[in-house]
C-alpha cells in the first residue's frame, strides 16, 4: 500500500473555520490521525521523524491558554537536546520544525504583540488529545491547577501552575525540565535551597514572573542547565557561581527591573547563545570580557564602558550575533582606531543596528569608522554630535536598508544624502536643531552624473524629464520632527518620491512654505503640526492623490483654510478628509462648497469655460444640491453635469418663461421631482442636462 502524502491526507481531515485565526484550524479527533499527519509531513519535508515526535510531545507541557513566541519554543527544544547538531545553525534547523508544527495546525497564531512579534498557542484539540492519551507520555507531567502532584521518578519534563510546593518535585530525580507557567504571575517568593541538590539533571529552569528575589548558591550543582528564565522577576543580582554552569545556552532576564548589573562570571559561559536582558535601560556598562562569548547569537544591546574588557572592541569577536544590536554610550569610544577595530562591517547577521550617544560629542571620526555590514536592514543614529554625517550613510551599496531613524543629532547642519538608497521605505528625522534647509544633497543629487544647475534647483526650479536616477524611489513614510530652524525644502525634481504615501511635518517653527509638495504624486496622508510660520499651501495646490490632511497648531495655515475665497479653498476641495485643530472641516466646508454652487459663478463657467473651470463640476462628485441661475448661453458647453453622481436637488430660474417649450419645461419639472438624480443612468443625466442648457 503506497504511503499517504500530506496533501492527500489533508483533504480527509476535519477543518474548523475559526474567524479569529489567519488560517483554518485542523481538529484532531484521534491519535491515529495525529500520527498519520505528522508522519506524512516528515516524509514530504525530509525531516527527522524522531526529532519531530520529540518536538510534538513537548507541547504537552503547555495548557490551552498558554501563549508563546517562536524563539521561546526553539530555545527550549535546543536546550532539551531535541535538535541534532549539524553544519546548519541550530536555530535554523529548529525553525523548520516550528514551521512544520504550524503547518500541522498544532501551533496557531494568537495575536501580534506590541513589539510586532507574533504570539502563538496550542490547537485545543491537540491538548485534549494529549490528555486522553497521557499514558503514552509518562515522562511528561503537567499540573494545571497546582496542589500535590503524582510526579514520579520517571518524570523527565514538568510544568506547574500556582499554588505548587516545590519540594513535591524531589521524587523526580531525573527531571530535565521545570517550568512554572501562569497567566497572572506566580506567588512563589523563594526557591528551597535543597531543590537543586535533588534535581541535578535539570536542563530547563523557568521561574519567569515569579516573585523570587535571589537564587540559592546551590544552583552551581546544575551542571547540565542549558536554559534559565528569570524574566519578569524582582531579582536584584545573579550569583557569581553562575559562571560554573558552562553548558548554559540561554539566559533570559527580560523585564528584571531591579537588576542593575550582570556578574563578571558571565564571560565563563562559553556556550551561551542567547542573552536576553533590558541592557539599554538597566546597565551602566557590560561585564568585562564579553567578547569571549563567540557563540553568542542574541545580544540586544552592548553598553560601551571605560574599563578594560568593556570597550567596543569586544564586538569584533561576536560575529555570530543575529537580529538587533543597540550600541550605547559611544562617547566612551576614545579613538577612531578603537572604532575601526570593533569591525562592525563583519557582523553580517545584524539586521537592525542602533548607534547611540548619551552625551553630546563630536564623534565624526568615530561614526565614520563604525560602518555596518552592507546587508543591514534598519539603522538608528541617536545623539550624534558631529556637524556632518559619515560618507557611508547614503551609499547605495546598502541595498537592503529599508528603515532609517535619525534622532537628536542637534549639531548637524545638513541632512544626510539618503535619496539613492534603493530599498529605503521608512525615514524618520527628528531633533535636528541646526538644519536650515533641505536641498538637493538630501536627495543624493551630488551622486548624479548628469550636470544640473543645483543652485537653481535649490531655489525651487522644477526640472522635468531628467535622465538621471530619481531619488527616494521606494520611500513610503517620511517624518520630519522638531527641526526648528528649517526654512525651506527644495531640491526635489519631478519623479522623486514616487511611492511616498505618508508625510509628517512636526515642530518646524521657521518653515514658511512647502512649494514642492505638489510634486509628491502618490501622497495620501499629510499631517502638519506646530509650524506657526507656515502660511499657505503651494500655488500649484496639493497632490490629487491626497486623501487625508491634518493640521494642528498652525495658526496661519488654519487661517488660510478658513478663508472664504474659492481660490484658496479649491486647493483643498478634492481632499475627502480634512482636519484642522482636531475639528473635521471637510464635512462643513465641502458641504458649503460642493452642495451649493453660486448661480452666477456657474453661469460664467458655462459661458466661458477655461481649462480649469470646465472641470469644476466634474470634480464635485459629492454634490447633492445645485442651484442654477440665468446666464448667457455659450457654444462651448463642456461642463460635465452628468458626473455629479449624488445630485439630489436641481433648482433653475429663468427670466424668459414664455419661451419655454412644453417638452423642455417637462424636463425641468421631471428633474425637480426626481428623488435622487444619482439613480438616473449616465445617458439620461446627459440628455437631461442638454435639454436644460437653453435655460441656463
Amino acid at each position: 500500500m503506497p504511503e499517504t502524502s500530506m496533501p492527500d491526507l489533508a483533504e480527509e481531515v476535519v477543518v474548523e473555520d475559526n474567524k479569529d485565526e489567519t488560517d483554518a484550524a485542523i481538529v484532531y479527533d484521534s491519535w491515529d490521525m495525529l500520527n498519520s499527519m505528522w508522519k506524512a509531513l516528515v516524509s514530504d519535508k525530509y525531516l527527522d521523524g524522531e526529532v519531530m515526535w520529540s518536538c510534538i510531545k513537548f507541547c504537552y507541557l503547555f495548557p490551552k491558554t498558554h501563549e508563546f513566541n517562536k524563539d521561546d519554543i526553539i530555545q527550549l527544544w535546543i536546550a532539551e537536546g531535541f535538535i541534532p547538531v549539524t553544519h546548519i545553525r541550530l536555530e535554523t534547523t529548529a525553525g523548520l520544525y516550528f514551521e512544520a508544527l504550524q503547518e500541522l495546525s498544532i501551533f496557531q497564531f494568537s495575536f501580534l504583540a506590541s513589539t510586532g512579534e507574533p504570539r502563538y498557542k496550542l490547537n485545543p484539540s491537540i491538548v485534549d488529545l494529549f490528555e486522553e492519551r497521557h499514558s503514552a507520555l509518562d515522562e511528561y507531567y503537567r499540573v494545571d491547577d497546582g496542589g500535590n502532584s503524582c510526579i514520579s521518578e520517571n518524570t523527565l519534563h514538568s510544568s506547574f501552575r500556582d499554588p505548587v510546593t516545590l519540594k513535591d518535585l524531589f521524587e523526580a530525580k531525573n527531571l530535565c525540565s521545570l517550568m512554572i507557567l501562569h497567566q497572572h504571575g506566580s506567588h512563589i517568593e523563594q526557591v528551597p535551597r535543597d531543590l537543586f541538590l535533588n534535581l541535578r539533571s535539570l536542563r530547563v529552569l523557568d521561574f519567569s514572573d515569579t516573585k523570587i528575589t535571589e537564587l540559592p548558591s546551590t544552583i552551581r550543582y546544575l551542571k547540565d542547565l542549558r536554559l534559565l528564565n528569570l524574566s519578569g522577576t524582582p531579582i536584584q543580582a545573579l550569583p557569581n557561581l553562575l559562571g560554573s554552569l558552562s553548558q548554559m545556552q540561554t539566559l533570559k532576564l527580560r523585564d528584571c527591573f531591579k537588576l542593575v548589573s550582570l556578574p563578571k562570571c558571565i564571560r565563563k559561559l562559553i556556550n551561551l547563545r542567547h542573552l536576553e536582558a533590558n541592557v539599554a535601560s538597566l546597565l551602566v556598562s557590560m561585564p568585562p570580557g564579553l567578547g569571549d562569548l563567540n557563540e553568542l547569537q542574541t545580544l540586544p544591546a552592548f553598553v560601551v564602558g571605560k574599563e578594560n574588557g568593556c570597550h567596543i572592541t569586544e564586538l569584533k569577536h561576536m560575529v555570530n550575533v543575529h537580529g538587533t544590536l543597540h550600541i550605547l554610550r559611544l562617547e566612551n569610544v576614545f579613538s577612531l582606531e578603537e572604532a575601526k577595530e570593533a569591525a562592525l562591517d563583519q557582523l553580517k547577521y545584524i539586521q537592525k543596528l542602533e548607534l547611540q550617544w548619551t552625551e553630546l560629542h563630536n564623534g565624526h571620526e568615530i561614526l565614520e569608522n563604525l560602518r555596518p555590514h552592507m546587508k543591514l536592514e534598519e539603522l538608528q543614529i541617536v545623539g550624534y554630535g558631529g556637524a556632518k554625517f559619515p560618507t557611508w550613510i547614503g551609499d547605495p551599496i546598502f541595498s537592503k536598508l529599508t528603515t532609517i531613524t535619525i534622532h537628536d543629532c542637534r549639531k548637524c547642519e545638513l541632512l544626510p544624502p539618503l535619496g539613492k538608497l534603493p530599498l529605503l521605505k521608512a525615514l524618520s528625522i527628528s531633533k535636528m536643531h541646526e538644519v536650515k534647509v533641505i536641498n538637493h544633497q538630501f536627495c543624493g543629487r551630488d551622486m548624479d552624473n548628469e550636470s544640473l544647475d543645483l543652485e537653481r534647483l535649490d531655489r525651487g526650479t522644477v526640472y522635468e524629464n531628467l535622465s538621471s536616477d530619481k531619488a527616494f524611489t521606494r520611500l513610503v513614510n517620511l517624518t520630519l520632527n522638531e527641526i526648528p530652524k528649517l526654512e525651506k525644502w527644495t531640491g526635489v525634481v519631478v519623479g522623486d518620491f514616487p511611492q511616498l504615501q505618508k508625510l509628517n511635518i512636526f515642530g518646524c517653527s521657521n518653515l514658511i512654505t512647502l512649494h514642492q509638495l505638489s510634486l509628491l504624486s502618490s501622497l495620501k496622508k499629510l499631517e502638519i503640526r506646530l509650524c506657526p510660520s507656515l502660511e499657505s499651501f503651494p500655488k500649484k495646490g496639493l497632490p490629487n492623490s491626497l486623501q487625508h490632511l491634518v493640521i494642528i497648531d498652525c495658526p496661519l495655515l488654519k487661517e488660510f483654510c478658513q478663508k472664504e475665497q474659492e481660490e484658496q479653498w479649491r486647493k483643498l476641495v478634492h481632499i475627502p478628509d480634512v482636519w484642522v485643530d482636531y475639528l473635521q472641516i471637510s464635512a462643513l466646508r465641502h458641504s458649503e462648497f460642493l452642495q451649493k454652487v453660486s448661480a452666477q459663478r456657474l453661469g460664467n463657467e458655462l459661458a466661458k469655460p477655461s481649462e480649469t473651470e470646465s472641470a469644476q463640476l466634474s470634480e464635485i462628485e459629492s454634490a447633492q444640491a445645485l442651484e442654477i441661475e440665468p446666464a448667457q448661453p455659450s457654444e462651448t458647453e463642456s461642463t460635465k453635469l452628468s458626473e455629479v453622481v449624488l445630485l439630489q436637488r436641481l433648482e433653475t430660474e429663468t427670466t424668459q418663461p414664455s419661451k419655454t417649450k412644453p417638452n423642455q419645461q417637462s424636463e425641468i419639472e421631471s428633474a425637480k421631482s426626481s428623488h435622487n438624480m444619482s439613480q438616473l443612468a449616465a445617458k439620461e443625466r446627459v440628455r437631461l442636462y442638454n435639454s436644460l442648457l437653453p435655460f441656463l
